[in-house]
């Protein structure tokens, strides 16, 4: 929303109700604020804007909604612009990760071994460690459910506590850091355009990091690759392709996010709107003089890299404090729409004083 509104653009949020923490309503740029109960009822809401001879521009933040769209194709593709792969059913169909790391491998992409299984199923051509991701992110279980383990009997025991029913189980490689690289394509892939590659400089062993470097993209093949593969899924929208880099440097496919992803806004510190460049892109079918305006920022998660780099002794508060001062773009605060980080925090400290009212 942060990259409409600096544009001028104010939005229409259709917000599902259910997440205790809505920092949308607090953002200076809304326009309006509608909200919802049900998936059903987005559909519904979403509905009411629709235009034949003006369509509207309509971003998805999560999967679930990319997929209520996707399953819509036939109803929403004459009224509205929308992420999309030019048929229904198809986006859905490769979010699912055994499917998508298929389409990878085909593309030519270096994937991990894993197997399809069932909860309580164990691997049978896999070494250990492994590590559990659910196959599909609309599921119940899509972040619960991840855990890397070390024998047979561990994920034998750890699959009494999880609630997905299918799982890709995959060999843990030991990373690096991940690769992310956000863009956008156009016209089913026609027009593909990855302006920035970024990765992390902190990383957790089964997580992704918080703190993460970006520098403008030079890399050619690796461009044409994943070019490839979007024309294969014949994809339009802005998206994000995730890897793993190995130690020797080797990137291995994870997942790509048919949708817009809380990091997104980095993008446009570095000089490339990627949700205005998308629409406007899609109106003239041309990238034609978009370049980014620097080569290379910082962006900081506050609290998670907090979490996982002071708290857990990976790093001194003077090192994290000076990460935090020094870093060119934050996930959180922004210093001209401060009401969103002040809601946050402010719900925090009452969420301690609460607990420690008990």
């Amino acid at each position: 929303m942060r990259s409409l509104g600096e544009m001028g653009i104010r939005p229409i949020v259709i917000l599902l109700e259910g997440n205790p923490i809505h920092l949308v309503e607090y953002c200076k740029y809304l326009g309006k604020l509608v909200r919802v109960s049900s998936f059903q009822e987005s559909m519904k809401e979403l509905l009411k804007y629709k235009d034949a001879h003006c369509k509207p521009f309509v971003y998805t933040s999560d999967d679930n909604h990319g997929s209520l769209l996707d399953h819509n194709y036939d109803v929403l593709k004459d009224y509205f612009y929308f992420f999309n792969a030019g048929e229904k059913g198809r986006i859905s169909y490769y979010m699912d990760k055994d499917k998508i790391c298929a389409a990878a491998r085909e593309c030519g992409f270096n994937i991990a071994n894993g197997e399809v299984l069932r909860r309580g199923e164990l691997p049978t051509n896999l070494r250990y460690p492994v590590i559990t991701k659910t196959l599909n992110p609309c599921d119940y279980g899509w972040k619960r459910d991840v855990g890397v383990f070390y024998s047979a009997e561990e994920l034998a025991e750890a699959y009494k506590g999880m609630v997905s029913e299918r799982f890709l189980v995959e060999e843990f490689i030991t990373k690096k850091t991940e690769l992310s690289i956000q863009g956008f394509s156009v016209d089913g892939g026609e027009i593909v355009f990855l302006p920035f590659k970024s990765h992390y400089l902190r990383m957790p062993a089964a997580s992704y990091g918080s703190f993460v470097y970006y520098y403008t993209n030079k890399d050619k093949e690796l461009t044409d690759r994943i070019t490839q593969l979007i024309r294969k899924i014949g994809y339009s929208g802005n998206f994000e392709i995730e890897f793993i880099e190995k130690p020797d440097g080797k990137l291995v496919f994870l997942e790509i996010n048919f949708r817009h992803s809380l990091s997104n806004y980095a993008s446009t510190i570095g000089g490339v709107n990627l949700p205005y460049e998308w629409a406007k892109a899609t109106l003239l079918h041309s990238v034609e003089g978009l370049t980014p305006v620097r080569d290379s920022f910082t962006a900081l998660f506050e609290m998670k890299d907090y979490n996982e780099s002071v708290k857990t002794g990976k790093i001194g508060l003077l090192r994290w404090l000076k990460d935090l001062f020094t870093a060119d773009s934050y996930y959180i605060w922004n210093r001209h729409d401060i009401r969103p980080a002040v809601s946050f925090y402010m719900g925090k400290v009452k969420r301690k004083l609460r607990h420690k009212s008990k």
